[in-house]
């Protein structure tokens, strides 16, 4: 038997965590699932109960020097564009023989990347 079975949560810093809880819903079809202390969690909107969370975490500081987390996308072009929309600060899209990837900075300025690939079922 496995010692650990998933990544359950997956921590973010946020200058504002009820703004950029707010953020993340609107841009990603994101659910708040509990709320304590200034933390936030958020999952997907896909139903899956085990699904990695996104926990929003109170700081003063926002460090983008490095990739926090990445995404998974279908469709980068869309994600892109309507992140630039939104106002955000994005990378051109890199092209690999088997993926695409792109960074953007969040709500906080915290740095994200966008992958996207062929899944398998």
């Amino acid at each position: 038997m496995a010692l650990a079975t998933r990544i359950d949560t997956i921590f973010v810093p946020a200058l504002d965590t009820d703004g950029a809880a707010k953020w993340y819903a609107r841009m990603f079809s994101m659910t708040e699932i509990f709320r304590s202390g200034g933390y936030i969690g958020l999952r997907f909107d896909d139903g899956e109960a085990k699904a990695t969370a996104l926990t929003l975490i109170p700081t003063d500081t926002i460090s983008n020097t490095y990739v926090a987390f990445n995404l998974f996308s279908p469709d980068p072009e869309a994600l892109r564009n309507a992140l630039i929309a939104d106002g955000r600060e994005v990378t051109e899209i890199h092209d690999a023989p088997s993926m695409r990837w792109f960074d953007f900075i969040d709500i906080s300025g915290v740095r994200v990347n966008v992958c996207s690939f062929g899944e398998a079922n």
